[in-house]
């Protein structure tokens, strides 16, 4: 297998990388998105030889993104997905035997950990994305930094944005970063903010008036793209809806991006727009740095963003609306300066933009750490609070993550696994959910495959669809299946028997409004807790 020739900046530095990973066990590897890291530095390493005698690992934080990188990796080297190269995340092993280049979720990782903690298989591992300091990815770096003097032949690649490298320099006794310049054409900023005040319906008629100043500004090229960065999924569909009246130029080509869009969708943001219209995409913000779309000249910047933040009081997670950092402001803005003079419209003022954090605050400090600290005590860990993370969580959240264990009886007073919690540990699930299957193994076996259908529901998105314009026949269609007197989990069952006896699923999801790839991952993760079960 031969690579095609590459242009992109990190592959034109494909010496210093392996110059610096010859004489170091761990690199930084220090470049702005859309600049190769995630794709050339896996060829890279191919090329060199790295991946003969072992398997080269590349993390990922999230799903969409491990697909994405697995087929254009694949599509480099001329092979098919699950081949030479391959991808896995929880509950999807697209991999084989012949898995050399292995793209996974950071979770996915972690699990594999459990069974073999020093990692024998890899012989790289690439921590990617590494600037978002996910919980996952904290962890991770943790644990690599243990098993480093007992592994000294495995070498580990950092790859992150330019976003405070440093940190990861200094966590491992200060190694090298290599530094990868990209060139980065102008971006002209223009602040537009709107009063305290304004309602989402507010933001969003902005937006639109922006667009069509935007699409009918002779010096902004014709088939430059929009790149616009919403907060989340209705957000998404009422900002496509009021596009749809804009008056311009060109015809608009109006992609949304989401996680819960199927990956054909999504693919489609990559794909140039048909002929005489102008691409506009709109997009959560794992469009900052997860993905690189071509052709942006310019970004409409909301300033805003959804982060998930625990609350130890009621156990409970939720997506809160927050005002992005500087640094995730500054990384929208260089969406519209990769491949031309752009701009970057900021729905918020400049004094304000300097008064936001310079940084988000890391995953580590507003999630639930129940999960990594049944991990920990899963692989001998038992001074939870020692563990040497980059920056050590809050000593509460350890404290409301071991109390919610041992209320779940999973873990004892001297940090150990009781035997609940070795119940607990095979199922890639959170531990409350997990608790559950194991509760109906002991107690209720007569229901053991109801709880693992509804263990499969709360493990993924909402397979309810409420397309725009349709939301009163999308309800009317879910009503079927609701339980007036007995709750969610008896409509779960509902949904899951239905769908299970449709002859036809496509037309079944179509006829209900459902999502059948969220359908059928219920399925399937159902199927794999129950050989987990046995």
């Amino acid at each position: 297998m031969t690579t095609k020739p590459l242009s992109l900046p990190v592959y034109t530095q494909r010496q210093r990388i392996l110059d610096a990973l010859n004489e170091n066990q761990v690199i930084v590897v220090e470049s702005p998105t859309g600049s190769g890291k995630t794709t050339q530095i896996p060829i890279i390493l191919h090329e060199a030889g790295y991946a003969a005698k072992s398997v080269i690992g590349i993390t990922q934080p999230r799903r969409i993104a491990a697909v994405g990188v697995c087929r254009y990796i694949a599509a480099q080297l001329e092979t098919e997905v699950g081949g030479y190269v391959g991808y896995k995340m929880r509950f999807e092993d697209v991999t084989s035997s012949e898995t050399r280049l292995k793209i996974l979720t950071d979770g996915t990782l972690l699990q594999e950990m459990k069974s073999d903690r020093l990692l024998s298989r890899y012989g790289v591992l690439i921590v990617d994305e590494a600037h978002e300091r996910t919980l996952n990815i904290d962890f991770i770096l943790g644990l690599l930094k243990e098993i480093l003097p007992h592994r000294p032949d495995i070498k580990v690649i950092i790859s992150s944005a330019t976003l405070n490298p440093r940190v990861f320099s200094e966590y491992f006794d200060n190694c090298p970063i290599i530094t990868i310049d990209t060139p980065m054409y102008p971006v002209k900023l223009v602040y537009k903010p709107l009063p305290m005040t304004g309602s989402e319906e507010m933001l969003i008629a902005t937006i639109t008036a922006i667009v069509e100043k935007i699409a009918n500004d002779i010096t902004i090229p014709e088939d430059g793209g929009i790149l616009i960065f919403c907060t989340g999924e209705k957000m998404i569909k009422d900002t496509v809806t009021s596009l749809m009246g804009c008056k311009s130029r060109r015809p608009l080509h109006v992609l949304p991006l989401y996680s819960r869009l199927g990956s054909e969708e999504q693919e489609r943001i990559f794909a140039p727009a048909p002929v005489g219209q102008r691409k506009v995409v709109i997009a959560t913000n794992v469009a900052e740095t997860s993905i690189t779309i071509d052709g942006i000249a310019a970004v409409v910047d909301t300033g805003l963003a959804k982060l998930n933040y625990y609350n130890p009081r009621t156990y409970a997670s939720a997506l809160v609306e927050m005002e992005i950092s500087q640094a995730s402001a500054k990384q929208r803005q260089g969406r519209a300066g990769r491949t031309g003079p752009g701009v970057c419209y900021r729905l918020y003022s400049e004094k304000g933009f300097h008064k936001r954090p310079e940084f988000t605050q890391e995953e580590i400090y507003r999630t639930d750490l129940t999960e990594v600290v049944l991990r920990m005590a899963e692989i001998g860990i038992r001074d939870f609070e020692s563990f040497p993370f980059i920056n050590p969580p809050d000593a509460k959240a350890v404290h409301g993550a071991v109390e919610a264990l041992r209320l779940m009886d999973a873990i004892d007073d001297e940090n150990s696994l009781t035997d609940i919690g070795r119940q607990m540990v095979p199922y890639p699930l959170m531990p409350r959910h997990a608790r559950m299957i194991v509760e109906a193994i002991r107690h209720y076996p007569d229901v053991l495959k109801e709880t693992i259908i509804a263990a499969s529901f709360l493990s993924t998105k909402s397979p309810y669809l409420l397309p725009q314009g349709e939301e009163m026949e999308a309800r009317r269609a879910h009503h079927v299946f609701r339980s007036e007197h007995h709750g969610d989990f008896a409509s779960y069952l509902n949904l899951y028997w239905d769908y299970v006896s449709a002859k036809n699923k496509q037309d079944f999801a179509e006829r209900h409004y459902l999502d059948k790839k969220i359908l059928d991952e219920i399925l399937a993760i159902t199927q794999q807790i129950e050989d987990i079960t046995g």
